[in-house]
């Protein structure tokens, strides 16, 4: 029923929603921080989550299987890897702001180099998902 062309459109509109549902919540975070603000982080790294699951790890192990070119594969494992840490920094920053876990370190610093390394993984998910899929090299 879903072709591969449809997993990863339908994967790239997961990423777009969780970016404006990311950008929403920055506009709320001198409004009510540790309500909406952190509700709708919480969605988008949820959203995330499903789509890594969902659509990105299939994804990987079939580009693994083929094989691509070595500098594409190098773009697509730091990709993946600051992706991890993106989705490891938001939970621990939702489990030390909610007091569930001492801070090692500050949860408020943190959110700002999250947010940094979430926009800079979007961007190059979205340079691979254009190598990949239409051909069409960025850089």
């Amino acid at each position: 029923m879903f072709s591969e062309f449809n997993n990863a459109f339908i994967n790239l509109l997961l990423q777009f929603l969780s970016v404006l549902i990311l950008a929403i919540a920055l506009s709320q975070v001198s409004k009510d921080p540790s309500g909406k603000h952190c509700n709708l982080v919480s969605v988008a790294v949820l959203l995330q989550l499903l789509s890594i699951i969902a659509f990105m790890f299939p994804s990987m192990s079939t580009l693994a299987e083929i094989g691509v070119g070595s500098s594409l594969s190098t773009q697509m494992y730091l990709h993946h890897l600051a992706g991890l840490f993106v989705i490891l920094f938001a939970i621990y920053i939702k489990l030390a702001v909610d007091g569930r876990i001492k801070p090692i370190v500050d949860p408020f610093n943190l959110m700002k180099i999250t947010l940094a390394l979430w926009v800079l993984v979007f961007i190059g998910g979205l340079s691979l998902y254009l190598k990949l899929w239409e051909g069409i090299s960025l850089l």
